[in-house]
């Protein structure tokens, strides 16, 4: 059989179906062939400038050219929807992996976006930490540096203090002493040693009895002699008032220095062991920075590790983008346009 090519009334039939291929028996003219394979170009001409379709115009100019208008036309028709199909089930392929890596990249990038912001806030935490701690340390060391150096004060004040007490002591048993000895030669002499020393002495001029002339005149003193013994005692009683007065002295001085002592041995002892804790708390915290400054080495290094994975994910999303999603068609339009190209080229075929 041949393809004979019958025209239609134009105005029954519309623009797009006003040209088709009919299987007939018998044979037709070569011009008649001419003029099929001349509308049948015209056809996919009209088709490639309404749908912008490169294909479609190059279809219509290879038929243009053909010469064999029944056999080659429609093998060039059936290569070029072959051809098509092929490139849309490529497509769907294509399409399908975009959608595959494309998932995998924005959970690639969500996680990792997820993982940096954990370890910022982390970071933010510790070193937060570590600078309360670095306060804390600053004051116990002030506190320590305070505890020394009101120990150094209070030791420099109880030496000083301890010395003049002794010195106060040993002035108060020297005087002590000294009046001791004096009231007691003072009693001595006031209770009639002075009166045996001179019975015990003869004068050369005295008589048998051991009396001078002066002896014998009468006793016209006593009242004066009397006089002086009285004068003698209150001597004696505010040399014994001296004497108690050292006494007390003594006494006081050395129970305001055991006191002294004792106050400053609590107070050393409670400074130093403030001082002990503090420099305990404050080596606790200077570990707990140093073990800080080490996790935050880690997360730092987690967070650049992080950083790099989103700035990956990132770039292959925009690989992915170029090559999936950028162009002047989108999959939907390129799909629907390649489905009027291959109707047009069917349309033609038939």
């Amino acid at each position: 059989g041949h393809w004979v090519y019958v025209e239609e009334d134009a105005k029954a039939v519309p623009a797009a179906k006003a040209l088709s291929f009919l299987q007939l028996r018998g044979s037709g003219s070569g011009k008649a062939r001419g003029s099929v394979s001349k509308r049948v170009s015209d056809l996919l001409m009209a088709s490639a400038k309404d749908l912008k379709s490169p294909i479609l115009s190059m279809a219509a100019l290879k038929i243009s050219f053909s010469e064999d208008h029944f056999v080659k036309v429609r093998q060039i028709i059936k290569d070029l929807v072959a051809r098509l199909e092929s490139e849309a089930e490529g497509e769907k392929t294509q399409k399908s992996f975009c959608d595959e890596e494309m998932k995998k990249a924005v959970t690639s990038r969500d996680e990792e976006q997820g993982k940096v912001e954990t370890l910022k806030a982390k970071i933010t935490g510790k070193e937060a930490d570590k600078a309360q701690l670095t306060q804390e340390i600053a004051q116990l060391s002030k506190e320590i540096a305070e505890n020394k150096r009101a120990l150094m004060e209070a030791t420099e004040l109880r030496e000083k203090e301890s010395q003049e007490n002794l010195l106060t002591i040993e002035e108060a048993g020297a005087g002590k002493e000294a009046v001791a000895q004096a009231v007691e030669v003072l009693k001595t002499f006031y209770g009639g040693a002075a009166f045996v020393q001179k019975a015990s002495f003869v004068p050369t001029n005295s008589d048998r009895e051991g009396k001078t002339v002066a002896d014998r005149v009468p006793e016209v003193f006593d009242e004066d002699y009397k006089g002086s013994q009285e004068a003698s005692k209150g001597i004696i009683g505010m040399l014994e008032v001296i004497l108690s007065d050292f006494e007390r002295t003594t006494k006081t001085v050395t129970q305001e220095e055991a006191d002294a002592q004792e106050a400053f041995e609590t107070f050393k002892s409670e400074t130093e062991a403030d001082t002990k804790t503090k420099e305990g708390a404050a080596t606790t915290k200077e570990g707990e920075v140093a073990s800080i400054e080490d996790e935050l080495v880690t997360l730092k290094d987690d967070l650049q590790t992080a950083e790099k994975g989103v700035q990956l994910a990132l770039s292959e999303l925009e690989k992915l983008h170029t090559m999936c999603v950028e162009g002047e068609e989108t999959y939907e339009e390129r799909v629907s346009k390649r489905k009027k190209e291959i109707e047009a080229l069917k349309e033609a075929h038939d």
